[in-house]
């Protein structure tokens, strides 16, 4: 999902997370924005330790050595963001599931995730047999967004951050004329710009890593082959959504904008056309 580029900003890269962080800021000097940049990095590089499976002493990883009933406490960041991936699971029916390659015991209902959080000791308790916690779909964008946070602390307003170029977060104008950070959604023919502000949208296929999304929901590969985008006031919660909405149903998909407003989708049908729902949208019926 490439950034439509219009005026020229200072730009700044950073490898974290197995792929690369971007920001670009508007209205400051190249200097202060590196610094402010900086800044950001550093919540990410915090970030990475906190919330990957694949780092032995994060906060994930001990929670998915838990033995069944075990409890972990979890630190202010990885709380918050068990609790918003939580929260979209239930409201995609399980299309997105932080915990789908955990072994469930038979008696745990099926709407129930395999593991409970008490968000007033901070504490996760498993609830399974074998505990296995992923926050890859949902964890960069939550970086993203709270390095959005560290930029404003540095009175920066009009910024665009990226997460490998397939999650995309604009604070304010990108200072043309109030029309938001331009970014694409679409393939080809069917190509549009979306003007972004104080907004996020992500994408997700298989053009980059292949068939890799597994629907949690049956434990087999996508049967969708074409791209989908997700439109949400957060970077975590599109990028959470735009994988669910790969694996959802279009009928789902298009309930689920109609019940949250503030949500968008867009996706390629096997035809080639571009469907749009909700706040992306010119409603295309299925």
């Amino acid at each position: 999902m490439d950034r439509e580029a219009t005026v020229t900003h200072p730009v700044f890269q950073h490898e974290a997370m197995n792929t690369f962080f971007e920001i670009a800021v508007a209205g400051h000097p190249r200097d202060y924005a590196r610094h402010a940049a900086q800044a950001a990095f550093a919540e990410l590089e915090r970030l990475e330790e906190e919330l990957s499976r694949f780092i032995d002493g994060s906060y994930v990883s001990r929670a998915n050595r838990l033995a069944p009933g075990g409890s972990v406490t979890l630190s202010p960041d990885a709380l918050e963001c068990l609790l918003i991936a939580t929260d979209l699971a239930l409201a995609t029916g399980r299309a997105f599931d932080p915990a789908y390659a955990s072994e469930r015991p038979a008696d745990l209902d099926p709407d129930l995730p395999p593991y409970a959080l008490d968000p007033s000791s901070h504490t996760l308790t498993s609830r399974a047999i074998r505990l296995r916690l992923d926050l890859g779909a949902v964890g960069k964008g939550y970086a993203l967004d709270v390095m959005a946070a560290t930029l404003r602390e540095w009175g920066i307003s009009s910024a665009c951050l990226n997460s490998g170029g397939s999650s995309v977060l604009a604070l304010g104008d990108e200072g043309t004329a109030g029309g938001g950070w331009a970014v694409g959604v679409g393939e080809e023919g069917n190509h549009r710009a979306v003007p972004l502000r104080e907004a996020s949208l992500a994408g997700s296929g298989t053009a980059v890593k292949g068939s890799h999304l597994i629907d949690p929901r049956t434990g087999r590969p996508a049967e969708r082959t074409r791209r989908t985008w997700a439109l949400a006031p957060t970077a975590a919660q599109a990028d959470a959504l735009s994988t669910a909405f790969f694996l959802m149903e279009e009928t789902a998909v298009a309930n689920l904008c109609s019940v949250h407003p503030s949500v968008g989708a867009a996706l390629i049908r096997e035809d080639g056309t571009l469907a749009t729902y909700g706040a992306l949208s010119g409603e295309t019926s299925p």
